[in-house]
């Protein structure tokens, strides 16, 4: 990874939006090295061949869901540690940029696993749930509150296009939420694929 370069752009994308000022860049420099290392690691964990190069960990700003997660996992590690005013303002402003170049709501506050994946994320929204490593999801995936519960997700959780998981839902480890499912304040087991819409599920065998 190019520090110099990724400095460069995200400065630039900021600044072409909403204008970044010296704080903020400073900010971007102190807060790279821990960014670039989740990313690392969360990368590493990938089989998209897009992310290795020569058996080493690939990252490229140019490709938009590398970026994306970059983005999002920049903002949150500025979060995580950083109480000043210009630190919050900032991480808005990498929320909104990520949103506007990648449709995807992934709001920096939300605790997403230091191994998650996606792929064409747009119009996804990600709330405020418990995830686990391995999660992924596409297009047009919802995972939300009813009533203000959030669910809990295990782990190699695979949401597929326009599936939604709603409210006081818990997802066991190695579940496949098939395309359009929704699940609202029901629990799905291990291991399974499940279709249909709460209360009516489907639920069959994942061997894979």
């Amino acid at each position: 990874m190019d520090r110099n370069l990724i400095h460069k752009l995200v400065s630039h994308q900021v600044d072409n939006l909403f204008f970044i000022n010296e704080t903020e860049k400073e900010l971007l420099d102190l807060y790279y090295p821990d960014t670039e290392q989740r990313v690392r690691t969360c990368f590493a964990a990938s089989t998209n061949k897009y992310y290795h190069h020569n058996g080493e960990v690939r990252f490229s700003p140019y490709h938009s869901g590398q970026w994306c997660i970059f983005l999002y996992f920049l903002a949150n590690s500025i979060f995580r540690k950083e109480r000043r005013e210009a630190a919050r303002t900032l991480c808005d402003k990498l929320y909104f940029l990520n949103k506007a170049m990648n449709g995807l709501d992934l709001y920096y506050e939300v605790e997403m696993p230091d191994i998650f994946f996606l792929d064409h994320p747009v119009g996804t929204v990600m709330g405020r749930a418990k995830y686990s490593n391995h999660f992924s999801f596409g297009q047009n995936c919802t995972v939300g509150n009813n009533k203000g519960i959030f669910p809990e997700i295990g782990e190699r959780v695979n949401m597929m296009s326009g599936s939604k998981i709603l409210g006081k839902s818990r997802i066991g480890n190695n579940v496949i939420i098939a395309a359009n499912a929704y699940i609202k304040d029901q629990d799905v087991p291990s291991h399974t694929i499940v279709f249909g819409a709460s209360p009516n599920l489907t639920f069959k065998s994942n061997t894979l």
